[in-house]
């Protein structure tokens, strides 16, 4: 069975940190809404993930995450939220991309 993947495009890449350590991606000047994995039901994109992001044809990061859906403030609908060990480390290494054209792609890491 192949691995689950999605990812995404994002136009002027921004990130965000939530209180409880949570990497909150965005794109356009919004997070990433869950109406963005089309057909998708949340329980199935939850769970482990290796993250890879691409800046200019080039990987600027990777490792295992944690993927989930969460609520903030700014947004009606629940947002894509990573949770990583060193969530400090990610939304550093993720905000040197800030405001350029990033791709985000999440392949679900195996659970055995």
């Amino acid at each position: 069975m192949p691995a689950r993947e999605f990812g995404f495009i994002c136009r002027e890449f921004s990130v965000g940190q939530s209180a409880n350590g949570f990497v909150l991606p965005g794109s356009d000047g919004k997070y990433l809404g869950r109406s963005l994995v089309a057909a998708a039901d949340p329980a199935e994109v939850s769970g482990r993930y290796l993250l890879r992001v691409y800046c200019a044809g080039r990987m600027v990061c990777s490792g295992k995450v944690e993927v989930g859906w969460g609520m903030h403030a700014s947004e009606a609908q629940p947002v894509l939220a990573i949770k990583a060990d060193d969530a400090v480390k990610l939304a550093e290494a993720l905000g040197k991309v800030s405001g350029k054209d990033v791709e985000l792609r999440f392949t679900r890491l195996s659970t055995g």
